[in-house]
């Protein structure tokens, strides 16, 4: 079975990463507003990953904020996470990840 709009992607795959992307989200969610702002983005990469420069971590957050509103939604990342398996590497951990 695959998900919807999502072509040959199976459905509990799916399932699987919008969880690590739901956990993400709350570990880099630091005020708890609902949405990662640049600055909690940021943090987040700049304590997992020493190896971003300013100007990786700015295009990241960008691509991520598909609305311009200056916050990732959870709809936001989970949708980036299914896309971009590259993205799951660079700013995540957990068994989708790798």
């Amino acid at each position: 079975r695959s998900a919807p709009g999502l072509g040959n992607y199976n459905a509990n795959f799916v399932k699987e990463i919008h969880e690590d992307a739901d956990s993400l989200f709350r570990s880099v969610d630091a005020d708890n507003s609902g949405g990662i702002d640049e600055f909690e983005l940021k943090s987040h990469m700049s304590r997992m990953f020493s190896n971003y420069s300013e100007e990786a971590m700015e295009r990241i957050f960008k691509m991520l904020d598909v609305d311009g509103n200056g916050k990732i939604s959870k709809d936001e990342l989970r949708d980036a996470f299914v896309r971009y398996s590259a993205l799951r590497q660079a700013i995540g951990e957990g068994p989708n990840y790798k």
